[in-house]
C-alpha cells in the first residue's frame, strides 16, 4: 500500500517554436525498489516525449509503501526487476497521477500542451430513423 512520495526533480524543454505537437510518448519507468528506514521506497522516471521533437518533460520522484514484506519485494527486484501485478497497477497509477498533474504546470511553463490523452469526441449525423410502431 502506498503511504506517500514526493517529486525529486522535474524538467520541461520546449525544442521547436510554433509547430504543435501531433502526438505523445509517455514512458513510466520504475528505477529502483529499497528497503529505507522502515518503508519500501520506490524511484522513478515519468517522461513525456511530444513528437515530432517539439518538446519533452521529466517527472523524477518517489513513492512509499508501508513496509509488510518489503524485504522480500526488494529481493524479487534485484532478482529480477519484477513486481507482483496488483502492486505494478498501483504504482503505475500513482506514477502517473503525479506525472499529469506535475506535467502540466510544466507545459504551462514552457508553453506547450499539458501531457494528458484525452479522446476525440466524434459526432455522426444523425440517421434518418422511422417511428416505431407500438404494439
Amino acid at each position: 500500500m502506498i503511504t506517500g512520495g514526493k517529486i525529486n526533480a522535474v524538467e520541461a524543454k520546449k525544442l521547436k517554436e510554433g509547430e504543435a505537437a501531433s502526438g505523445l510518448n509517455v514512458n513510466v519507468n520504475i528505477e529502483d525498489l529499497k528497503v529505507e528506514k522502515n518503508r519500501v521506497v520506490v524511484k522513478y522516471t515519468y517522461s513525456v516525449d511530444y513528437s515530432p521533437s517539439v518538446g519533452e518533460i521529466k517527472v523524477m520522484g518517489e513513492l512509499y509503501l508501508d513496509d509488510k514484506n518489503g524485504r522480500e519485494l526488494e529481493d524479487k527486484w534485484k532478482k529480477n526487476k519484477h513486481l507482483e501485478p496488483a502492486l505494478a497497477e498501483e504504482l503505475l497509477v500513482a506514477i502517473t497521477y503525479a506525472g499529469m498533474t506535475t506535467g502540466t504546470l510544466l507545459a504551462f511553463a514552457v508553453n506547450i500542451q499539458a501531457p494528458i490523452n484525452v479522446p476525440r469526441a466524434r459526432i455522426n449525423a444523425p440517421s434518418e430513423q422511422k417511428p416505431h410502431a407500438a404494439g
